[in-house]
């Protein structure tokens, strides 16, 4: 039987059933072991590079640039590659279940550099942050994409989306709730193989999670038969205003990824202990269940640029009250990075929303769900904006005069570190929601175009 007919069957025996509880937990799963891997890589690699491995800040810095941007210039090639893609099981999960496993084994390796050269090492860590970030497209972008066709109501897609991102940050918070303790507990028993062997845990736990989600979960809503061109992807890229919008947005937020990277050299050096990663998000992790209610309850009755901007707004004012006030009291700290943690999350929801809603806006322009190449763009936005952000991280540490482990900051160090901890993204985030506020396709007007999609596909 040739693959086209039963790529076809696929869809109409899976378009009988609706979505099950175990294909959401499954889903919600595939999002945890996601995060674990890019939380370990974005939160613990540069810190392990620098001070463990013995590359200077700003080579890491760098490092890391070069890779993001070559990285997310093959991510929309993946995006249409995927998009093209026709099989008996599907069009994402097949990159789903092979992705899964190259992943989790190139993130071992990444925290497990050999004893090389200085050349050699920068060498080994760029060629495999290159291959590390290919693997990573790989699975994220069929994995947000896989949402958008796994049902038609989009009450579910909603609430399935907005628990995926609560997921995703539960998986990064539990990884630095354990990850310092663990750090510092293996250091004690066997110095510098603390990140090495909590990346080993991280990739076999995540790697469990992405594979039960790729085996599980179905697709319903299938794509045109129609071979996309090139040509089609491009016009599709042109006149979807609202995904431009949006991609432009996520961008714009390079702060939180700055604020992020620097929270374990804040942890260590301002606060005294890399243990304190947890403290800074216990807190958090007691809110994050509400989010799956929260998200849902404000976009019913607000549109979702303006929750954007009003948690962007929020956001802000913590931050800096964070910065006036200073990190000598810790409970406070705490709190307030919590706080901070519950609006970046709604706001990447949010995101992800206004993603799969300029889908559904190309559909009714197109005729064709580009759901790959959208969340590929998202991720080449993502990537560049983290290309930036890694440079700047190795740039600011490099001008504050950061010392690598076993050496005290000045006091002038700490003062920067937390500067770039705070006021940094309390600004950027104001700025990035600007962009929200130009998108047309919302209110009435979307509910009739949404109205004439589904007709069109009964059709």
């Amino acid at each position: 039987m040739e693959t086209a007919k039963r790529y076809d069957l696929y869809y109409e025996k899976n378009q009988k059933t609706t979505l099950r509880k175990r294909e959401t937990v499954a889903y919600i799963g595939g999002g945890f072991g996601n995060s674990l891997l890019s939380g370990l890589v974005n939160v613990f690699l540069m810190i392990y590079a620098t001070d463990i491995y013995g590359i200077s800040a700003l080579t890491v810095g760098s490092i890391f640039f070069v890779a993001k941007i070559v990285d997310a210039i093959s991510d929309p090639v993946f995006g249409v590659i995927i998009d093209k893609t026709r099989t008996s099981y599907g069009k994402f999960r097949p990159y789903l279940i092979c992705s899964s496993l190259i992943w989790a084994i190139l993130t071992v390796f990444l925290f497990n550099g050999p004893a090389i050269s200085d050349s050699g090492k920068v060498v080994y860590l760029l060629v495999l942050y290159i291959l590390w970030g290919f693997s990573f497209t790989l699975f994220d972008v069929p994995y947000w994409s896989i949402s958008t066709v796994m049902t038609q109501d989009e009450t579910k897609r909603t609430r399935l989306v907005s628990i995926a991102r609560v997921s995703t940050l539960v998986g990064m918070i539990l990884l630095m709730l354990a990850g310092g303790p663990i750090v510092a507990k293996v250091d004690s028993i066997s110095p510098g193989r603390g990140y090495s062997n909590l990346a080993i845990i991280a990739a076999i736990l995540a790697l469990l999670f992405m594979i039960l989600m790729a085996f599980t979960c179905k697709e319903r809503v299938k794509s045109t038969g129609e071979n996309i061109s090139i040509k089609q992807t491009l016009s599709y890229l042109k006149i979807n205003r609202p995904l431009q919008l949006t991609l432009i947005a996520a961008f714009l937020g390079f702060g939180m990824p700055i604020s992020q990277g620097l929270s374990i050299y804040f942890a260590v050096n301002n606060l005294g202990s890399a243990s304190y990663m947890a403290l800074l998000n216990i807190p958090a992790l007691m809110i994050i269940p509400f989010i799956p209610v929260i998200v849902p309850f404000l976009t019913k009755r607000y549109e979702k640029k303006y929750v954007f901007l009003i948690c962007s707004i929020l956001n802000a004012l913590v931050l800096l009250c964070l910065w006036f006030v200073g990190y000598d009291n810790l409970g406070l700290v705490f709190t307030m990075n919590a706080i901070t943690t519950i609006f970046s999350l709604i706001n990447a929801t949010i995101i992800s929303l206004l993603i799969t809603d300029a889908i559904d806006y190309g559909e009714w322009k197109t005729g064709n769900r580009f759901e790959a190449i959208s969340f590929a763009v998202q991720a080449f936005t993502s990537k560049c904006q983290g290309a930036i952000s890694s440079f700047v991280i190795g740039l600011v540490l490099t001008i504050i005069g950061y010392q690598a482990a076993g050496h005290s900051q000045t006091r002038e160090t700490l003062e920067g570190l937390f500067l770039c901890f705070t006021f940094l993204p309390a600004i950027i985030g104001i700025i990035a929601a600007i962009p929200l506020l130009f998108i047309k396709f919302t209110g009435k007007a979307r509910e009739e175009i949404l109205l004439e999609i589904q007709q069109n596909r009964n059709n």
